[in-house]
């Protein structure tokens, strides 16, 4: 009897023994050493969707080859809950670290942020494809947001769509933004521009927010020499305060963009006859909302234009433009640029150039 208890005590000391060998293994493999993370030189790149959760991100890492196991990960997690709150992002993960130090990087990491660069007479649909390209936002979904009425009226903008509102400049967003996110973003940024000074001068011009914006895409549209910019300003000015009909090209434009089947040709007839409030041809006064995203010199030359009595401008076709007071000096302005166009189809052709 003596001589079997004697066996079970060494026998239970060895299940001990052997349980905390297992524990103290356990314990080394998860928590201190790197035996499930592969070797590599560079840092891997892995990308967590809004929506993913714990067990995709885990799966996501092991498809990456980030890890050997994915067992590891989930034991840790249950002894440590708070590693499971990763954020959506791009995470460029190392090479090395223990199970327990992947989790952590991966919560306490900032996310990625990535630049983008929005230019100047640029449409909300090209916004849209830029973000959709560097961000973890469909372009679709984008442009949905794009023209939501409740985010339109969260953020108290009276058009028809957030066009205009994306000042051209680089922006720095985290990759895992959303399309409202963004959109809220871009619209603080405008307010933070658009201060109360320039509200004031705003208001000195009976313009309200939308409308300097509208008004600013246009001359944003018309020309891109900074110098011409507050004297395009000052004839549409003068055209809204006479209440003669803007007729801007790049309204017509912008219809034909919206309808889907603009050709590249402003000089075709059916752009400018086209039906649409847009068409500064066929409505007076400006349109429902802007044509494009302007910089912030066309909202200030809109703000502080020239002072001119200028009605009329055309192209030089030189870059630059020529304005007018009257329809006579703009008719022969516009000969003068006629006359232009031929001389350098005649120069190009006598090169060999056009056939």
């Amino acid at each position: 009897m003596v001589a079997v208890l004697r066996v079970l005590v060494k026998l239970a000391f060895l299940i001990v023994m052997l349980g905390v060998v297992l524990v103290a293994f356990a314990y080394i493999y998860l928590y201190k050493s790197s035996l499930n993370s592969p070797r590599y030189e560079q840092p891997k790149l892995v990308k967590i969707h809004r929506g993913m959760n714990f067990p995709q991100i885990v799966n996501e890492l092991h498809e990456q080859g980030v890890i050997k196991r994915t067992w590891p990960l989930h034991v840790v997690a249950r002894f440590m809950p708070e590693v499971k709150a990763i954020k959506p992002g791009r995470y460029y993960v190392p090479s090395g670290m223990t199970t327990s130090e992947l989790l952590k990087f991966l919560c306490t990491r900032k996310q990625d942020e990535v630049k983008i660069r929005i230019a100047e007479v640029s449409y909300g649909s090209e916004v849209a494809k830029i973000i959709g390209e560097n961000m973890d936002i469909d372009s679709a979904a984008f442009m949905k947001a794009f023209s939501d009425r409740a985010l339109l009226k969260e953020l108290g903008i009276d058009a028809p769509n957030l066009e205009g509102y994306f000042m051209a400049d680089t922006y720095s967003f985290p990759w895992a933004s959303t399309a409202e996110d963004v959109i809220r973003y871009f619209v603080r940024d405008f307010r933070r521009f658009f201060n109360d000074s320039l509200q004031a001068a705003a208001r000195k011009k009976g313009l309200t927010e939308v409308e300097v914006l509208t008004l600013a895409s246009i001359v944003e549209s018309e020309t891109g020499l900074a110098s011409e910019r507050p004297i395009v300003a000052s004839v549409y000015l003068n055209r809204l305060r006479i209440g003669m009909p803007l007729q801007a090209d790049p309204t017509f434009i912008y219809a034909a963009i919206l309808a889907g089947d603009y050709d590249g040709n402003p000089n075709n007839p059916k752009h400018r006859r086209r039906d649409s409030p847009y068409n500064t041809y066929k409505y007076n006064g400006l349109p429902p909302g802007p044509i494009g995203n302007p910089s912030k010199a066309s909202v200030l030359a809109v703000l502080y234009p020239a002072n001119t009595d200028y009605l009329y401008f055309v192209a030089t076709g030189d870059g630059g433009h020529r304005f007018a007071r009257t329809s006579a000096e703009h008719a022969a302005n516009a000969a003068l640029y006629y006359a232009r166009r031929k001389q350098i189809r005649d120069s190009l052709k006598t090169a060999g150039q056009l056939p």
